[in-house]
């Protein structure tokens, strides 16, 4: 087969993928090197730009987090319950963090894709990706899965098996209402611990 032959057969090979409105399947590495991608930079850019995480189905709960940078008084985290009360946290993984946390420990403790750093990744029809890992438990464990719905490149919210944890994830400088509510939080905490 000529040159001209082949170039041939690829246009119209590309034209009948196009106008079936298919395109060749991607491999599991493909989709997974794009959700870890998606991982690290949603995780990224909640450390850097703060993060708000809402729990969707107890709300008003939820979650407000600033960047080492924006930190108040050295505190840059804090939970509100479905009742309003805000608590400062001391130790924060953030739901969008978890995927990358774990591939990061799992990398540094040089161990494959077993036991305690188990975790699958699938695209879904609907385009969320599913994330499932081990988790630690009584007998061992059992593994978890949670779908993570993707807007430009980042995670935007979560639903877990356990319904009650859902979220939706709002990047970007806190301000207003949930800027005060953290500083009213944290004043509250220091002065408690100064008593």
């Amino acid at each position: 087969m000529n040159k001209v032959s082949a170039l041939k057969v690829l246009l119209a090979a590309g034209l009948v993928f196009g106008l079936a409105g298919c395109a060749p399947a991607e491999s599991q590495a493909q989709i997974e090197a794009d959700f870890i991608k998606i991982a690290k930079d949603s995780c990224a850019k909640a450390q850097k730009d703060d993060v708000i995480q809402q729990y969707v189905n107890d709300k008003p709960a939820r979650i407000i987090a600033l960047s080492r940078d924006h930190a108040y008084k050295n505190y840059s985290a804090v939970y509100i319950d479905n009742k309003g009360i805000a608590k400062v946290i001391y130790e924060l993984e953030l739901t969008v963090c978890g995927p990358s946390y774990l591939l990061s420990m799992q990398k540094e403790a040089n161990h494959d894709n077993s036991g305690d750093y188990e975790h699958h990744i699938k695209r879904n029809d609907d385009g969320t990706y599913s994330w499932g890992q081990h988790v630690y438990g009584e007998d061992g464990g059992t593994m978890a899965e949670t779908v993570f719905t993707v807007l430009g490149g980042l995670i935007v919210s979560s639903t877990s098996e356990d319904r009650e944890y859902d979220q939706t994830f709002e990047y970007g400088p806190v301000g207003g209402a949930d800027l005060a509510t953290l500083k009213t939080a944290v004043d509250a905490e220091l002065e408690r611990l100064n008593e």
